[in-house]
């Protein structure tokens, strides 16, 4: 079995500095001057679960468990960003699994340049173990409900998703089918690599814009890219770069829906020579169902062309149904699109997902968060340049978690899972409980 290590060593160009550069190009100086808001949220506890890692050989096994999130968020009359990092550590008691650790860091800034174009960049650096635990999930419905608040996932080692109803009227859908998805878990076409220890880095950037036409029709365009490598990898994993456009338009059809279409072009190269072009038109549509209630959709076609096997066109579709009150949000959300793999080839993806969050008192809050994975095939580029079929993959996986407050700071967080597999290494299923401690500080 290889094993992705934890390695100390700074990388050689600085993330973190490249990160707020990035941030820092966009947003104003005015922002930084007018309103900062730092916090950090410090969870630690200990967990069991009976297969931590999804292999098909693992046993059961208690564990340590320590996460770390601090953030700052610089706010302005017109411009909003985030700087974010992650720490998760979990140390196993038995079964000789020593630890895992997973780290990040990721920004955001939006502004609005005049009252027609807005401008919006994201970046971020994540490092962790396909199938590791991950960190806790903390229930956010403690706080005001409000869009765009991060719910987290079940334990895959990666970040969660976040609830985020597409706002209805001339906003345009933007899609990346390359870019793991968020209703994917963060795992994106690398369900095949769970259950082998297997730690991928990945550097993400997407720069994106809109103008606004006339009072009902608005433009968009974005640019992203992506690497992902794979590090102590076997011969048949291929580290890759991604980059790829997006050119939407969209209109409103009356006062509660809007609708248009988007071209999203992507290339992936990989390390082994393989190469892959992805063409993805489709139609979107929004509406507000009603105050509380929001849906998206967008459909159209994914179309893969690469060097081995011609021309691949599939139905490629997304949507989410969301929900907001007073106490609790969450989404719905289904996609089926092209998805980039470290086994080495484009494949599609189909997902499922849940997210939500309730404040069921003044103290106490529940989580409820699955999803369901599944990669049709794909292809292996072994060193030799053979092609093989990768198969078909699938991961299955659910949580329930409570958060109940016991002090102005202090919480108290207990969670449930279920995690099944089923890959081209491994089949195996993990049931996993967590409990801990989780404390707060700063301005939200």
């Amino acid at each position: 079995m290889m094993r992705g290590r934890f390695d100390p060593r700074p990388a050689s160009v600085s993330l973190p500095a490249l990160l707020l550069g990035t941030i820092a190009a966009v947003m104003p100086a005015s922002v930084a001057a007018q309103t900062t808001l730092p916090s950090i949220t410090v969870t630690a506890g200990g967990a069991y679960s009976t297969n931590p890692l999804l292999t098909e050989s693992s046993g059961g096994a208690a564990s340590t468990q320590l996460d770390i999130r601090p953030q700052v968020r610089f706010v302005d009359g017109v411009s909003d960003g985030v700087i974010g990092a992650n720490y998760n550590r979990s140390d196993y008691l038995s079964g000789g699994l020593g630890s895992n650790d997973g780290y990040g860091i990721n920004g955001s800034a939006s502004t609005r340049l005049s009252p027609r174009t807005s401008l919006s960049v994201t970046a971020m650096y994540d490092s962790q173990i396909l199938g590791a635990g991950g960190g806790f999930f903390v229930p956010s419905a403690l706080a005001v409900p409000s869009l765009g608040t991060g719910t987290g996932t079940t334990g895959t080692g990666t970040t969660g998703g976040a609830v985020d109803p597409v706002a209805i009227g001339t906003a345009p859908i933007v899609v990346n089918p390359v870019i793991p998805q968020p209703g994917a878990g963060g795992i994106s076409g690398d369900v095949g690599l769970i259950g082998l220890r297997q730690r991928r880095n990945t550097l993400q950037a997407q720069f994106s814009g809109s103008y606004l036409v006339d009072a009902r029709s608005s433009l968009s365009f974005g640019l992203n890219g992506v690497r992902s490598t794979y590090p102590d990898g076997a011969a048949q994993l291929a580290n890759y770069n991604s980059y790829g456009a997006n050119l939407g338009y969209s209109r409103s059809l009356s006062e509660i829906s809007s609708g248009g279409f988007q071209l999203s072009i992507s290339k992936v190269d990989y390390a082994r020579g393989l190469s892959s072009q992805v063409y993805t038109p489709r139609f979107t549509y929004s509406r507000s169902l009603s105050s509380r209630w929001s849906m998206t959709a967008a459909a159209g076609a994914g179309i893969v062309r690469d060097g081995s096997s011609g021309t691949n066109v599939s139905l490629s579709v997304e949507g989410s149904l969301c929900r907001i009150t007073e106490r609790g949000q969450g989404c719905i959300n289904a996609a089926r699109v092209p998805s980039a793999t470290g086994l080495g080839g484009v494949s599609v993806l189909t997902s499922a997902g849940l997210s939500y969050s309730q404040r069921l008192s003044e103290k106490l809050s529940l989580g409820i968060g699955g999803s369901i994975n599944h990669v049709d095939g794909g292809v292996i580029r072994d060193v030799t340049g053979g092609l093989s079929d990768a198969g078909n993959q699938d991961l299955y996986s659910g949580d329930v978690s409570l958060q109940r407050q016991i002090g102005q700071r202090l919480s108290l967080v207990g969670q449930v899972s279920y995690r099944r597999v089923n890959s081209s290494f491994t089949d195996g299923s993990d049931i996993g409980a967590r409990l801990g401690l989780s404390w707060s500080a700063g301005r939200r």
